[in-house]
């Protein structure tokens, strides 16, 4: 297998499914295939991302991409746990050992959750600065307060999280859209990224009368780091949401 250069997305690194393919010995439309074939099991933000137009476009911007892929109405990138499900599902004794040097001489092996590389460029910069205001305000708050609401379970979703945070809805949404907390699925529903679950939301399962389905909900912890982000760092507000209240 050579040797593979590191891709990160969203604080973690990833592989494209080119990459992937060529790791366990298998042609990436097969890659593609299982995946189509098992798609239930396979859960966005965990094991994947998919990247479409714009989002894409950066990404492939900032990475040297397989021309193939550039060429692709989604790019999807493949975490650690993704590919487990590929190797399982490949289940040849190329693709198990692949994935166990994947994993001790490619995923695992990183500096720390955020680089202490020097930024090459600017924007590397700020996302380097987002990264570590993000790690640093989550660690504020303290552990006493957390356990008086835990204990109540005040899990909130996100109208009333907003109504507590005093602003609107719809801006508090995009918020945490853009700072990368959560993503819209297929059908755009907002859900969380794993990295977020469950220290700042829950996924909850719902059913009324024959119809049954999951709600993202926000925890204590998440509705105070939200707080403290926001009052702390303007530069966290987007434009024009400063004095902003929720109706």
């Amino acid at each position: 297998m050579n040797k593979l250069v590191p891709i990160e997305y969203q604080n973690q690194r990833i592989l494209t499914t080119t990459q992937l393919g060529e790791s366990y010995g298998a042609d990436s439309q097969l890659i593609v295939n299982n995946f189509n074939r098992n798609k239930d099991r396979y859960k966005e933000g965990k094991h994947y991302f998919a990247l479409e137009d714009e989002a894409k476009r950066l990404f492939i911007d900032q990475h040297q991409i397989d021309l193939g892929l550039k060429n692709a109405k989604t790019l999807y990138l493949w975490t650690e746990k993704g590919a487990w499900l590929h190797a399982k599902s490949l289940n040849t004794d190329k693709a198990w050992e692949a994935y166990e040097m994947l994993v001790d001489d490619y995923y695992r092996i990183r500096e720390s959750p955020i680089s202490h590389k020097l930024p090459r460029t600017y924007l590397d910069a700020l996302e380097a600065l987002v990264a570590a205001e993000k790690e640093k305000q989550i660690l504020i708050p303290k552990a006493e307060y957390f356990d008086a609401l835990v204990d109540h379970n005040l899990l909130t979703n996100f109208r009333d999280t907003a109504k507590e945070l005093k602003i609107k809805e719809h801006i508090f949404i995009n918020w945490i859209l853009d700072k990368g907390y959560v993503y819209r699925d297929a059908k755009g529903k907002l859900k969380p990224y794993a990295d977020y679950v469950p220290a700042l939301f829950e996924i909850k399962e719902k059913q009324r009368d024959k119809w049954a389905g999951t709600q993202t909900l926000i925890t204590p912890r998440g509705r105070e780091t939200f707080r403290l982000l926001l009052q702390n760092n303007k530069l966290s507000f987007p434009p024009g949401m400063q004095n902003k209240t929720a109706e």
